[in-house]
């Protein structure tokens, strides 16, 4: 008998437990229901600011004729919680776009130097290697420090080279002679657009939302040495080295946009501080006292990927072991100028 109450009573709490459970899921959903329903048909999910012009940016924002409302990286922007006391996310989406690889491999090697004209002292140098429009591959030197090129301290094997071809330097000298495997067509040049989360705080309703933060974007001097070595592009220099300001960095923008197949532009370095302030919450029906700002800024890093031939010269030894270091920068992280301000959700209707 006692066993047959115990199992009543065992059965009715597993109902009892099961309606809680059920119930408890009910009211999650019709609460997570409830909180959409608050959320007004328009409102503003933030605010993009490129060349100057701030530009609200609305949750139901068609797109235009010219196929972005706002920006070419829409997609990308990065959504707030309804919740402001949540914490903002540390980046929007990716964008990953592929091209082919330039002519010109900037590689590694520390501790090496060389004259880069004739009666010159040696210095600082790394080897690089480029294919030129009649297909033919030289091996030079580059500075690191000015981007200037020779190919002075490579002119015997470049002159042997043209002379018996790669399969005979290859037989004479071994496998890091087998220059043309580097550009065998599998290296590809990525580029990753996100937005990245610099700051974020809340604040009251009745209040602005601003940052304060110092923004940078575009390229100093030792960056835009840094991205032609990603790239793989000769830089203009000056006599002695050297970037040339503004002619430099209009160079990278038309050679990327050409490379990509969209626009993209490079500038000179620009440090400012952050001036744009979010309006304050203006939607009467917004359940919080308090909405949640951030600021974000598209980043865009380019990442050359080596493919198999060139992954099998850098392997190869020989010949010093010129490739075995790697490339000279394999990755570059570009700050655009474009940023964006989303604000709590519901928060901001016009």
């Amino acid at each position: 008998m006692q066993n047959v109450k115990r199992k009543v009573f065992t059965g009715a709490m597993a109902l009892l437990l099961a309606a809680s459970v059920s119930a408890g899921v009910s009211s999650k959903a019709f609460a997570a229901q409830k909180s959409k329903e608050k959320l007004p048909e328009k409102y503003i999910q933030g605010y993009l600011v490129k060349d100057g012009k701030k530009t609200p940016v609305y949750n139901n924002t068609p797109k235009s004729k010219t196929q972005y409302a706002t920006s070419p990286y829409e997609g990308n922007y990065p959504k707030l919680a309804e919740d402001p006391y949540a914490p903002a996310p540390g980046s929007g989406s990716t964008t990953t776009k592929s091209a082919d690889m330039k002519n010109i491999i900037y590689f590694k090697y520390e501790g090496f130097k060389a004259a880069f004209k004739e009666g010159e002292e040696k210095r600082d140098a790394a080897p690089y290697l480029e294919k030129k429009s009649d297909g033919t591959i030289e091996m030079g030197v580059y500075d690191p420090k000015t981007g200037e090129l020779s190919n002075l301290p490579f002119t015997l094997e470049n002159q042997e080279r043209a002379k018996n071809g790669e399969e005979w330097m290859v037989n004479q000298y071994g496998p890091s002679m087998a220059w043309s495997k580097a550009f065998d067509g599998t290296s590809k040049l990525k580029r990753d657009s996100k937005y990245k989360l610099l700051g974020t705080s809340v604040v009251n309703n009745s209040a602005e939302w601003w940052s304060g933060l110092d923004i940078k974007h575009g390229v100093n001097t030792t960056e835009s040495y840094s991205l032609a070595w990603t790239v793989g592009f000769k830089i203009s220099v000056e006599a002695g080295g050297g970037v040339v300001p503004g002619k430099t960095t209009t160079e990278f923008s038309t050679e990327l946009t050409n490379q990509f197949g969209s626009e993209i532009t490079i500038s000179d370095e620009v440090t400012y501080k952050d001036q744009t302030r979010v309006p304050k919450a203006d939607n009467p029906d917004y359940q919080y006292n308090v909405y949640r700002g951030a600021l974000y800024q598209l980043e865009s890093t380019y990442t050359l990927e080596p493919g198999t031939g060139l992954k099998e010269l850098m392997s190869a030894g020989g010949m010093n072991n010129l490739f075995t270091q790697g490339l000279a920068n394999p990755k570059f992280a570009y700050n655009e100028k474009e940023l964006y301000y989303p604000v709590t959700p519901g928060s901001h209707l016009e």
